[in-house]
């Protein structure tokens, strides 16, 4: 019997949530609801807070990158409330004080803003009304009204004071657990959101929550809400998911740093299960397409293409990596089409297809998609894809075999070479008038010039006691650990078979300079006049990588972030 009931109970607590009204509006903590008082709600759009935070929260909605629907509009209010998204107005308000709160995070303020920001955003693009807002207009359909009704005479008929006080525990339950949930969605994701706008991994949550309850006057057990502690508990472990989430997308691009595309693609989409955005869908393309490139011909690939980071090809390829060239390139597309699907104006995503488009023989669309599509972007933050893009129409001319088509190649490779500042460009001329091409950049230090961070060298495993392994698929696992000495952790890409590899990273703050003089803060210009130009520069969401042989530099805002010793095993 009791089986029975605790079964239809779980059926039940939807319609029962039903009755009680739609999840339409999410506050960040119970302050007081704008939704209560929404006809004077202050919309304040002229202060410096406001501007301060509009920037912040513009940031955000780029560096999500969904435009599929209206993103909501972004107000300061003077209500009492901390952050807050209305899906009756299609508007997020952070509150005043609430910013307040967030000024006195210091230099950290902005990241403060971005994790209350981002968090409401979350809400919007996880849909986190849509169940609330579903069971709200579908409560009287005739199941609803039958379900409602049993669970009603339930409860009424229940004569054992101890069922008819479980069934009422168990609906309450049910709603908390489902707002608890969708809270811990928000700071998780959230935090991975503001983290890819450039705002850091965000670890203060526990704090900002203690604040903000101080600031709001609230008691630390508030009716229907977790209490204070259980709130600041959930942001602590959202912290930890997030730190988890960040790891596995900067393994990404350090193995993409490396030219380990395979892997790169397999820690791409990892964090494609978790989330989704414009940048992470472009990457797996890419990833995938840079796989793609090394299994042709030395011959079948006479120019380099705008996506290129390296080639290594062999001098023959079989029917197998043939076959499977072709479906890389056919997934690097769907991907593609993915990252535009959400943002139209998302240049990458289409020159990046025009150049899968391009190897997989389809030369007219390529060119398409190149030509008209790619450059109808190409402005404003994208505008030097015009030169990615001529480069590939280049290839595509030149490929035509016409003397006509040769010379239209030579004349756009000209036009962009910049003087032989652009390498694709100048290489891809050189190759077409038969030269030869320029000499590649020095492959930097070895561990051999005595590297290290910290004294330390990544030479062995020997040290590699992990505090953290996450499962990335049947064949990769990625091992982390952060005790490896006060200002270093080592990160391992550990694979059932093939190549592994071993980064030793700066940690925040790290003072001592590597083995040529280069500091956490120095500038992009003082890396390469000590290290010599990057044989590899990789952009990434938040900056630019500066790959060496065996030392690579994260940059951030034009500046060194941290830096990485590699080791391939």
């Amino acid at each position: 019997m009791k089986k029975t009931i605790i079964l239809l109970l779980m059926a039940l607590s939807a319609t029962a949530f039903a009755q009680r009204g739609s999840w339409g509006e999410f506050p960040m903590i119970p302050s007081k609801s704008l939704s209560a008082r929404r006809a004077e709600t202050t919309k304040i759009k002229d202060t410096p807070a406001y501007f301060k935070a509009l920037k912040i929260y513009e940031r955000l909605r780029e560096a999500r990158g969904d435009f599929r629907y209206p993103v909501p509009t972004f107000y300061i209010t003077q209500e009492e409330t901390v952050a807050e998204i209305s899906y009756i107005e299609n508007v997020i308000y952070l509150g005043e004080k609430a910013f307040k709160v967030c000024e006195s995070f210091g230099e950290n303020s902005e990241a403060a803003i971005a994790f209350l920001l981002a968090h409401e955003l979350t809400h919007y693009y996880e849909k986190h009304a849509w169940r609330g807002n579903f069971y709200h207009e579908y409560s009287g359909i005739s199941l609803a009204r039958q379900m409602d009704s049993t669970y009603q005479a339930m409860l009424a008929g229940a004569a054992d004071p101890a069922m008819r006080k479980l069934l009422m525990r168990f609906d309450t339950l049910s709603v908390y657990a489902e707002k608890a949930a969708m809270e811990a969605q928000s700071d998780y994701l959230g935090g991975f959101l503001a983290y890819s706008a450039g705002y850091g991994a965000f670890t203060q949550g526990p704090e900002i929550i203690r604040r903000l309850y101080a600031e709001f006057g609230l008691t630390d057990d508030l009716p229907g809400y977790m209490t204070r502690s259980e709130r600041e508990q959930l942001s602590l472990r959202s912290a930890q998911q997030l730190q988890d989430l960040v790891d596995l997308f900067e393994m990404a691009n350090l193995l993409t740093a490396v030219g380990q595309y395979e892997d790169a693609y397999r820690y791409y989409r990892k964090v494609l299960t978790e989330y989704q955005s414009r940048e992470v869908y472009n990457n797996v393309g890419a990833t995938a397409l840079l796989q793609a490139l090394k299994l042709f011909k030395a011959e079948e690939l006479k120019f380099r293409y705008p996506v290129q980071l390296d080639l290594e090809m062999a001098n023959t390829r079989g029917p197998e990596e043939e076959a499977m060239r072709k479906k890389l390139l056919e997934q690097a597309v769907l991907h593609f089409d993915a990252a535009i699907s959400l943002d139209p104006g998302y240049a990458p995503a289409f020159l990046n297809k025009a150049c899968a488009l391009a190897l997989l023989g389809d030369s007219q669309r390529a060119r398409f998609y190149a030509d008209v599509e790619a450059r109808r972007v190409a402005t404003g933050k994208y505008a030097a894809n015009v030169a990615a893009i001529e480069i590939l129409l280049g290839i595509l001319d030149a490929e035509s075999g016409t003397a006509e088509g040769i010379e239209k190649a030579k004349s756009r490779w000209m036009a962009v070479s910049n003087g032989g500042k652009n390498a694709l460009a100048t290489y891809n001329l050189a190759i077409l008038k038969n030269e030869a091409p320029p000499a590649a950049p020095s492959e930097g230090l070895s561990f051999f010039d005595n590297e290290s961070i910290d004294g330390q060298e990544a030479l062995t495993l020997s040290n590699l006691m992990e505090d953290k392994m996450i499962q990335v698929d049947k064949i990769i696992t990625y091992h982390r650990n952060n005790q490896q000495s006060e200002n270093a952790r080592l990160l391992f890409n550990r694979r059932s078979s093939k190549t592994s590899i071993l980064f030793l990273v700066t940690k925040p703050g790290y003072s001592q300079p590597s083995a040529r003089g280069i500091k956490i803060g120095d500038a992009r210009s003082a890396v390469e006049n000590k290290y010599g130009p990057a044989p590899r520069s990789i952009l990434t969401t938040t900056g630019e990588l500066l790959v060496y042989a065996d030392i690579l530099f994260v940059m951030k805002d034009g500046k060194v972030e941290k830096w990485a010793l590699t080791k391939v095993f």
